[in-house]
């Protein structure tokens, strides 16, 4: 007969595991492991080359963090530097657009500007 939860090989008619301690006639896991968390990495790397680099090197920060938080069994602080490493990776995404955004409107106000511009001289240079 083998443990349930560890595998160990216990005598037949075990009632308790003598490695881990679990009951052998309960059929419910005694510990459940959450499911692994996305370390959300290729989304980082792509912020980082494509976009902003300060939230794309964040990002991957927090990303290489969240699998040596799961396998030393830290759960809830993998999930945390899981979710902050998306976090700061579509925020840079958010900024790289916002900043293009703007760079649009300016343009687009600097040229509008220039063309009433010369068409104010030219206007003037009639006058005279």
């Amino acid at each position: 007969m083998y443990c349930k939860n560890c595998g160990t090989e216990l005598p037949e008619g075990t009632r308790f595991c003598t490695h881990c301690g679990t009951d052998q006639n309960t059929t419910r896991p005694v510990c459940s492991v959450p499911d692994r968390p996305n370390t959300n990495l290729i989304l980082a790397i792509l912020v980082t080359l494509c976009c902003c680099v300060p939230f794309g090197i964040v990002g991957i920060v927090y990303a290489s963090r969240v699998d040596s938080a799961w396998n030393t069994g830290h759960y809830e602080d993998a999930r945390k530097f899981s979710k902050l490493a998306r976090n700061w990776s579509l925020w840079g995404i958010a900024l790289t657009i916002l900043i293009y955004v703007l760079y649009i409107i300016l343009l687009v106000a600097g040229v509008s500007w220039a063309m009433w511009w010369d068409s104010c001289d030219t206007f003037f240079a009639g006058l005279i």
